[in-house]
């Protein structure tokens, strides 16, 4: 009798959750080992300067795309178990995202809409930091021009080249940590 009962119930609680009007609260956007990526963790990276898509352009699917990239990159560089960054870091880093915003009250409505409390916000600026400090170890060496490459761009152009060369290196491992990942994207 008990599963006769217990069927009734399911069937009830059924009914009524078809019979009302569903609510779409939030949308996965892209699907990745581990870990779904929504609309709202989009809007909140590009929100919060974590991901950066021009203005007027299709900013979720840029954004999307910036944030698969982010994940993949952290997942590798916890791979490697990285030094922790310091308090210290990590306040100066949380000030710079709030300096994005024209004051507290921007930052908290953001925040809240978002659904990320301090915690969470400090964690995603320790991952920036991670982040920075990998890419630096294992492309700074590498991206340097030499001394024959500067002279041919001509003076002054270390810096420049330095940059392209890390861009450049930096977009191939991420095309390899995209072919390599079972990366499903819903948009």
């Amino acid at each position: 009798m008990s599963r006769v009962l217990q069927f009734a119930v399911v069937s009830l609680l059924f009914a009524l959750c078809s019979s009302s009007s569903a609510e779409i609260i939030d949308r996965v956007l892209a699907i990745l080992p581990g870990q779904i990526i929504t609309q709202t963790d989009v809007q909140a990276a590009l929100d919060l300067g974590l991901v950066e898509a021009p203005e007027g352009s299709d900013r979720i699917g840029i954004g999307l795309s910036a944030v698969i990239d982010r994940v993949l990159m952290l997942n590798e560089v916890r791979r490697v178990i990285p030094a922790e960054p310091s308090a210290t870091a990590v306040d100066a880093r949380v000030a710079r995202i709030r300096q994005r915003f024209e004051s507290p009250a921007a930052l908290a409505h953001v925040l809240a809409a978002r659904g990320i409390d301090e915690a969470i916000l400090r964690i995603y600026a320790a991952d920036d930091l991670r982040l920075a400090s990998y890419l630096e170890e294992r492309f700074s060496a590498a991206s340097q021009p030499t001394d024959e490459e500067v002279r041919q761009a001509g003076d002054g152009s270390r810096q420049r080249l330095a940059d392209e060369r890390r861009r450049t290196l930096v977009g191939a491992w991420t095309s390899e940590l995209r072919r390599r990942a079972d990366v499903t994207v819903l948009q």
